[in-house]
């Protein structure tokens, strides 16, 4: 052990403990009264030695790291200087999001002094980051006993009993930085199995689901540092300092609302390929579903996990999966296809680690082959009210969006900016049934007659224009209406 801390002293402690602060990483921590003020005073237990931690904080010379004060030399007690103030968390709520990328800085550079005296921390979360009074961050618990950690901060690789490392430290800032910017931690499951189960398999939601003023940049980061595969993370702590500095200046990604089992379902497919395991996702729906959405944000993670993506027409499929090789992923667009151009597209072997279909319909042959099929499901009144708020459209437009869009987010969007989605020019019919609706709402027997077709050719005829939110019904499905314009 080393010895060139202050303060090196034996028996008894100089110190008069006050009150107990809390237990754990080895021992007890008492506040403590001391010749030049109150210091936390750390107890080693029973049969233990806090020889290792009082040698990483004597290496460690840092403004948000506490400092030694004193020590035992057999290593059975330390004293650093006591900080009182909040949990990190606890302290961000309702503070402006620059003053909380602040901590953050000084928290990465805390732990990047650490990483250069060759120290790793091992359990970073917020009940180790203290903010006081004046707003500065203190990194607890350095040195301490990390064969442990908290779930739901700590990196997949250490949920699986591996050792703590740089890059799980990275995960660690990494996760601090998503709560700082979200307002939640990264993984939220009630139960310790239910999270360490899926901070092991799956990948953090987004924090834009649900905030709407995080820099695209800054959000891009803090998932990158949570990725799954270590060597895919930011290299050091100061490539978070590096980041944040520069990316908080960036305008907020474009929000993606609602679908969260179905988000999560294809977070989880991103992991199990980058374990080996090759999966095949089709993402099906009608036009304006969601599915193109859903896709992409699955690409995204899956090039964040290190993964080869690539975009491409259903007619290149059959080629380029033949030729893909391991750590690719292929994006598929199937859009319009039937059945049969499906299947002579995707029936053949490939190496490529995840490869994910955007469809009409189910491919249920796939599903024989393991394929995991997602279907969209509309947006709730609600979610269209938080695409509303996350778009900066006024409030007044969204009971008629989601009534007209049926809860899809494509369309809904379209709506909202008081614009109809793009589609096929009008039929002859079309034109006369969507003539008849402007005028006034009217019922299914009436267009029959309008049109001399039966009330079911009528609801052929309106139903693209029923995707499009051209045409929509009451709540109650009596009568139908429709609008040109958004």
């Amino acid at each position: 052990m080393r010895t060139d801390y202050p303060g090196n002293v034996g028996d008894p402690i100089p110190f008069t403990r006050t009150h107990r602060l809390g237990s754990g990483g080895g021992g007890e921590v008492w506040l403590a009264d001391g010749p030049d003020g109150p210091v936390a005073l750390k107890l080693a237990a029973a049969g233990r030695s806090l020889a290792g931690e009082i040698g990483s904080l004597a290496r460690v010379r840092h403004p948000n790291v506490p400092a030694l004060v004193a020590a035992d030399r057999q290593g059975s007690w330390y004293a650093r200087r006591f900080v009182e103030g909040a949990r990190l968390t606890s302290w961000g709520h309702g503070r402006p999001l620059d003053s909380r990328l602040d901590a953050f800085e000084k928290i990465a550079a805390a732990v990047h002094a650490l990483h250069g005296a060759g120290v790793i921390h091992g359990d970073l979360s917020p009940v180790n980051v203290l903010v006081d009074d004046q707003g500065e961050p203190h990194l607890l618990d350095v040195g301490a006993d990390t064969r442990g950690g908290a779930l739901g901060w700590m990196a997949p690789e250490r949920v699986k009993g591996e050792p703590p490392t740089i890059a799980a430290d990275v995960y660690g800032l990494g996760a601090l930085l998503y709560a700082l910017c979200a307002g939640r931690p990264p993984y939220e499951r009630s139960g310790t199995a239910a999270l360490g189960f899926v901070s092991g398999s799956s990948l953090p939601l987004p924090p834009s689901a649900t905030v709407f003023d995080v820099p695209g940049p800054v959000e891009e980061l803090a998932l990158r540092a949570l990725a799954w595969t270590p060597r895919a993370r930011p290299s050091a702590a100061m490539k978070l300092i590096e980041g944040v500095r520069h990316g908080r200046s960036g305008l907020p990604l474009p929000a993606v609302i609602g679908m969260l089992d179905e988000r999560e379902r294809l977070r989880r497919a991103v992991v199990e390929a980058v374990r080996g395991e090759p999966v095949v996702v089709v993402v099906h729906g009608p036009s304006g579903s969601g599915r193109l959405t859903l896709l992409r944000e699955c690409a995204r993670a899956a090039v964040r996990e290190g993964l080869l993506v690539r975009e491409l027409p259903l007619g290149q499929a059959r080629a380029e999966l033949t030729l893909a090789g391991e750590s690719t992923a292929l994006l598929v667009d199937a859009s319009g296809a039937n059945a049969d151009a499906l299947r002579d597209a995707l029936d053949v072997a490939t190496e490529a680690s995840l490869v994910l279909v955007r469809a009409d319909l189910p491919a249920r042959w796939l599903s024989r082959r393991g394929a995991v099929h997602v279907r969209p499901v509309a947006l709730s009144a609600a979610e269209v009210g938080l695409l509303a708020v996350s778009r900066g459209v006024g409030t007044q437009r969204v009971n008629r969006g989601f009534e007209r869009s049926g809860g899809r987010p494509g369309v809904a969007i379209e709506l909202l900016h008081g614009q109809v989605p793009v589609g096929e020019p009008l039929t002859r019919i079309q034109e006369r049934l969507v003539s008849r609706l402007e005028e006034g709402g009217a019922r299914l027997p009436e267009l029959a007659a309008l049109t001399n077709l039966t009330e079911h050719h009528v609801l052929d005829a309106l139903e693209p224009l029923m995707l499009r939110g051209m045409v929509w019904s009451t709540p109650e499905g009596g009568e139908l209406f429709a609008s040109r314009v958004g």
